[in-house]
């Protein structure tokens, strides 16, 4: 388990022990910290026939199904777009029937904000009488974003972020170039994505980055042409571009940063769509930036 994760995941895991974790658990925090496997990790415990403390066994039945991902009580939801109704009546109808392993059941909801309002509807009977030895994750960093009858009935299990110095220290551990502090902290308290990013710089780093926007800000490069030198890292730049503004709104409290910063927002989304032209969405926000210094 993570360092970070580890408190909160030893006192479900004690909860567990004493048969008393809550039948439904809404797990909450930023994107990167590793909530995911959080709820896996917990799940392999709930399924464990021979758990001991915080640990599964590895040995059983159970955990051996585990290891090959083909456990008949472990159910998950994900999808890339909304979870539709289909796919939540689906899990439910497994929930209800017996474990097949004569344990638990689990099921785990992966961006349990996407939801729509008809699967949450569906949901919301199992969580209000759910059948014995039943455990539904649900897994979220928009919890704003789901219906509060759903809310109401989950116990929110906030998973905290590391600080800077702890992100570093742990990314330190599994990446063996240099980490440019700056570039840290774009992610701090994100470990997995900062990780994440640094495997994958090659021809692109961060340096490239500061120097384009520094140039851009300056008036001596052209926001276009930069663009066009860029437009195969443009979902990369424009996340981090969203970063740097942030960070920069926060330490000068000039406005325009935060204005450009939501440029960054909708040109994200804009970008999900096929056919929208990359380099030209680029270039509206660095023609941005470059107009912002002059204001």
């Amino acid at each position: 388990m993570y360092p970070w994760l580890q408190p909160t995941f030893s006192k479900l895991s004690a909860r567990i022990s004493a048969n008393k974790l809550h039948h439904a658990l809404l797990l909450q925090g930023a994107d990167g910290i590793g909530k995911d496997v959080f709820a896996l990790t917990l799940a392999k415990l709930l399924l464990c026939q021979d758990r001991q403390g915080e640990q599964t066994c590895g040995r059983c039945q159970s955990c051996k199904l585990n290891a090959s991902e083909t456990h008949p009580d472990l159910y998950k939801i994900e999808s890339e777009k909304q979870i539709g109704v289909d796919l939540v009546r689906e899990a439910i109808k497994n929930l209800t029937g017996t474990a097949q392993m004569s344990g638990a059941k689990v099921l785990i909801i992966y961006r349990a904000d996407s939801m729509t309002e008809s699967s949450a509807n569906a949901l919301l009977k199992t969580l209000e009488e759910p059948t014995d030895n039943t455990f539904l994750l649900l897994i979220t960093e928009k919890p704003e974003s789901i219906l509060a009858t759903i809310l109401s009935r989950c116990e929110k299990q906030i998973l905290p972020s590391p600080n800077l110095d702890n992100t570093m220290a742990w990314v330190k551990q599994h990446h063996q170039g240099d980490i440019d502090t700056n570039f840290a902290r774009l992610f701090v308290g994100r470990p997995l994505t900062l990780l994440d990013e640094l495997q994958q710089e090659q021809n692109f780093n961060y340096q490239d980055f500061i120097t384009g926007i520094q140039g851009v800000m300056t008036g001596n490069l052209n926001a276009i042409q930069l663009a066009t030198d860029w437009q195969s890292h443009t979902d990369k730049v424009i996340k981090w571009l969203q970063a740097w503004l942030k960070q920069s709104y926060l330490s000068t409290q000039k406005e325009g940063f935060w204005r450009i910063n939501m440029l960054c927002t909708t040109a994200l989304k804009k970008l999900k769509n096929p056919g929208v032209n990359k380099t030209l969405t680029l270039a509206e926000l660095l023609a941005a930036l470059a107009n912002f210094e002059s204001n």
